[in-house]
């Protein structure tokens, strides 16, 4: 999946990382309609033509969690949806809000880097059902380990040039260890609060339109819980030896709370 990020150049280097920008998963697979209840499309909707440009998960009927820069581009006409499958297509079973309030982490500076959480709480709850669910929060703070699941509509293509599904993908990526996520790529703005996925010979990756994708696990008790937050990529899409970049949730359970607990 491509990720909608800010491309940006680092620093000592003329590689190029990008805010999962707005667009398929990289060596993604297909998925079977409503398979993923919690997963959320946040779309523009402008005269009457919808594009999908950042992915998000619903915690429960009335909050959805996301990227900070996907919540940046917000604009007057952005719509909530769950229950998606196919963005040109959609089904009697997709339900559309729009947002009541937003949350942007305070230490988020706007661009690729750390803390690229945010919060959004819809005008009117979700109906919870068969095509639409949430998943559930992490229990402690951890760095994930083996491989965790990722979806969106982002773009699927390797290149410069994104492409974009229609229908919503689906990949399992290998969670690299915590050592090398932080230490590998000097001059970048990893943090200590970022999770590494991704295939490293770039077979499976993020990609735009990917950003504020769950990446989750099942838990002990079959329960699907969210580590990560798509945030940044490398451009292109699939680098050898560059894997996408994730916030970690469980960094993050007290802001969640404060905010979703806020009046």
């Amino acid at each position: 999946m491509k990720f909608f990020l800010c491309a940006v150049v680092l620093l000592g280097s003329a590689l190029v990382a990008s805010a999962a920008s707005l667009n398929k998963i990289v060596g993604g697979e297909k998925t079977e309609p409503h398979e993923f209840p919690y997963m959320i499309s946040l779309q523009w909707n402008d005269n009457s033509k919808v594009t999908h440009f950042c992915g998000g998960a619903l915690i429960n009927e009335r909050w959805v969690l996301t990227a900070g820069h996907c919540v940046a581009a917000f604009t007057h006409d952005t719509a909530i949806v769950a229950g998606a499958h196919s963005i040109k297509h959609p089904d009697e079973f997709e339900q559309r809000r729009t947002p009541k309030r937003t949350f942007i982490h305070e230490k988020y500076n706007g661009d690729v880097g750390p803390h690229d959480i945010a919060l959004i709480e819809v005008t009117e709850p979700f109906e919870l059902n068969e095509k639409v669910s949430n998943l559930h929060l992490p229990t402690g703070q951890a760095y994930p380990t083996g491989h965790a699941t990722i979806t969106g509509w982002g773009s699927t293509s390797n290149g410069f040039v994104p492409t974009y599904p229609d229908k919503l993908l689906k990949a399992n990526l290998p969670i690299l260890p915590s050592e090398k996520c932080f230490n590998d790529y000097p001059g970048t703005p990893m943090d200590k609060t970022n999770i590494c996925a991704g295939e490293p010979n770039g077979s499976k990756a993020i990609c735009s339109g990917d950003s504020g994708s769950p990446l989750v696990q099942k838990s002990a008790k079959g329960e699907v819980q969210v580590y990560g937050v798509t945030s940044w990529s490398w451009v292109p899409c699939g680098s050898p030896g560059k894997t996408g970049v994730f916030v970690n949730v469980s960094h993050y359970l007290d802001w969640i709370s404060e905010k979703m607990n806020s009046q």
